[in-house]
């Protein structure tokens, strides 16, 4: 659990950095105002399934849908995995279009390097979202 934590602390904390404000929700605690008022979301889960078979993003299938309506808000999309991510980003991509989210990014963050590219991940998504300097 403390990973995980710190994998959305540093996200936000790469944000903060860039001079944006930041707040770590869990998916099921973010309202329809939190959308609303957010210029760029992340949102991530972890990897789960076997190595070679049945790799996805873990609950999202649950979770995903419940989320409040995205409405082509800019989102950079990320999963902590421990062997292979396989094609758990496309699908979680998918799941938040689904939502109407514009995905403007995604990165697959090491479970055990959880501070190891956030920085950067955040950059390209805040570029890509028009809300950083290139």
């Amino acid at each position: 659990m403390v990973i995980r934590a710190a994998r959305r602390e540093a996200i936000a904390q790469a944000a903060r950095d860039l001079n944006h404000e930041a707040v770590v929700k869990s998916v099921i605690e973010v309202q329809i105002a939190d959308v609303e008022n957010a210029d760029v979301l992340f949102v991530g889960t972890w990897v789960q399934g076997f190595i070679l078979f049945a790799v996805r993003p873990a609950g999202a299938d649950l979770w995903a849908p419940a989320l409040p309506p995205l409405k082509g808000k800019p989102v950079g999309a990320f999963c902590t995995y421990a062997i292979h991510p396989r094609g758990s980003l496309r699908i979680l991509g998918g799941m938040l279009a689904a939502r109407g989210a514009n995905v403007v990014g995604e990165r697959a963050f090491h479970r055990f390097r959880p501070g190891a590219g956030a920085a950067p991940f955040v950059q390209r998504v805040l570029q890509s979202a028009g809300r950083a300097p290139a």
